[in-house]
């Protein structure tokens, strides 16, 4: 295949709508970049689907989540004097309006960030028309079953515009509804056993923070790769404090994660070397710090005095300190 055939292919693809701009000009950078020939960015391109963004996409969003919280507080101050169609049209048909403006404004790339707050607005109102449909059937919403049957089609929703549309905001809203209904689910299915405490949470989160990473992991080099960032910083966060918290506090600790906690910490700074995120370095050093805090307090306080404990606490929070200043200069700052 030649050039010209090659330019004819995907002006075709693109007329039927098969390739996103995305995807070609990410093509292009990949085979470049696997050439060393890498070119400077095109102005207004996205590259491997990364984008920054920018004071106005901000000011899309906080706008789309002051026009939610608006939307709230009317209902909820007028909730006795709005009949049932009222508060539905309040709730749930402004989430579907804003969705269905979000749908044409995402035609025009121009619009698209401007779409992306429609669909936040239109998430953050679902959830609200679906209780307002289930309240008006005799349906206590506050059970953890009426949750998660909220936060279940919240999740089909979006889940379903995701496949049909490909947008990331759909993915990402997707991922957020999947995660209620995961933690909500799971603890109706826990209901009042007594097995099921605390203890139950951090496991739970400890797997949301994995699952996090992994799904980020996989959209990082695809037309999705802008989601990574987000999943990475969350699923170590979520991680590494469900870890922590798993080794409880003396004379309740949880031997076996309080030894390997130090591992998890230590392989994610040295795992921020090989994927390039400085969120894995960031928490890595920060969950390593407080872990030394906690042994500090936990078994040194009584055997080697209150002072002398600190001053050991301070000279290894120096060292990790010192580490992620060094592994910062020498492989994120490049």
């Amino acid at each position: 295949m030649d050039k010209e055939d090659l330019v004819r292919a995907i002006k075709d693809f693109a007329a039927r709508g098969a390739v996103a701009r995305e995807e070609v000009i990410a093509a292009y950078d990949e085979g470049a970049a696997a050439a060393g020939t890498a070119p400077a960015p095109i102005p207004g391109s996205v590259r491997h689907g990364k984008k920054k963004l920018g004071i106005a996409e901000v000011l899309y969003y906080i706008g789309g989540g002051i026009v939610a919280i608006g939307i709230a507080i009317l209902v909820a101050e007028n909730w006795t004097a709005l009949t049932f169609p009222g508060r539905l049209a309040a709730t749930l048909g402004a989430s579907l309006g804003a969705y269905a403006i979000a749908v044409i404004l995402a035609r025009e790339e121009r619009f698209g960030e401007i779409g992306s707050a429609f669909y936040l607005i239109s998430a953050l109102t679902l959830p609200v028309g679906i209780g307002v449909v289930l309240a008006n059937a005799g349906i206590d919403t506050g059970s953890a079953g009426t949750q998660s049957l909220i936060a279940g089609l919240s999740f089909a929703f979006f889940l379903s515009s995701f496949f049909v549309f490909r947008k990331s905001t759909l993915a990402l809203f997707g991922i957020l509804f999947g995660t209620w209904f995961y933690f909500i689910f799971t603890t109706f299915l826990a209901g009042s056993n007594p097995l099921f405490g605390w203890t139950f949470f951090e496991y739970r989160a400890l797997f949301a923070g994995l699952s996090y990473m992994l799904i980020g992991y996989g959209l990082e080099r695809g037309r999705y790769a802008s989601l990574a960032g987000f999943l990475y910083a969350f699923g170590i966060l979520g991680f590494l404090g469900a870890a922590l918290g798993l080794g409880g506090w003396a004379p309740s600790a949880n031997p076996f994660w309080e030894l390997i906690f130090p591992g998890l910490a230590l392989a994610t700074l040295f795992a921020s070397i090989s994927i390039k995120r400085t969120s894995f370095l960031t928490f890595g050093a920060l969950f390593l710090m407080l872990y030394i805090l906690k042994i500090t307090q936990e078994y040194f306080t009584s055997g080697l005095g209150w002072p002398f404990a600190l001053v050991l606490a301070g000279l290894m929070l120096i060292a990790v300190g010192y580490l992620y200043v060094y592994l910062h200069r020498k492989y994120m700052a490049a």
